[in-house]
């Protein structure tokens, strides 16, 4: 009986042992998370169908994301054909986009030995972007011009890396968007596949 109290009491030691020789070294990794200094990215699929980003740090856990993208927008059959004279039609609008950013599991992720390259973790968000109707590129004739439009969005965003320079970026965005002078609230939704063009 001795013998069996000895040996559990050996192995509870141990284990307790392993664990205090493990914690300081996982919580070292949390500690020492940070965000990219620099990250430089190529991003498409929506609401962008092309743009390119910089994310900066400002602190450990928080950078300023921004872009300068293109929105597109297609159509075609009898309608297009009618009102704008072409089979097929699109439409890419210039907008730009700023974004502080919170990370608020990087130090999390990087404890438990999750990768968290190229800031891959979840963030915490609040954007300003703007975009005006009358500035736009397209093949279609006398397509209409329209007013500028500013959106102010709070985001939760969920961003992961993969295959060393590929990185994919999904965020929840409900918002608010002013246009001459009436504000709407609208539920956006970010879907980006980036390809990380320098990071640091």
């Amino acid at each position: 009986m001795n013998r069996i109290i000895i040996a559990l009491a050996f192995l509870v030691s141990t284990q307790s042992f392993i664990v205090a020789q493990n914690k300081p070294e996982a919580l070292e990794k949390g500690e020492a998370a940070s965000v990219s200094n620099n990250l430089v990215k190529v991003e498409t699929l929506l609401p962008s169908i092309i743009g390119f980003s910089y994310e900066k740090k400002l602190d450990q856990h928080i950078s300023l994301y921004s872009s300068l993208s293109l929105l597109g927008g297609f159509g075609g059959g009898t309608y297009s054909r009618t009102f704008y004279y072409v089979d097929n039609y699109y439409i890419l609008t210039p907008q730009i986009k700023v974004q502080p950013r919170f990370y608020h599991n990087i130090a999390k992720r990087a404890a438990n030995d999750k990768n968290i390259n190229s800031n891959a973790a979840n963030y915490i968000g609040f954007s300003g972007s703007f975009y005006h109707t009358s500035f736009f590129m397209t093949n279609a004739e006398n397509y209409p011009k329209g007013p500028g439009i500013f959106d102010l969005q709070i985001s939760y965003g969920w961003q992961r890396s993969f295959f060393k320079r590929m990185n994919i970026d999904l965020a929840f965005e409900p918002g608010i968007e002013f246009s001459q002078g009436q504000a709407e609230f609208f539920i956006g939704l970010n879907l980006q596949l980036g390809f990380v063009l320098f990071s640091n």
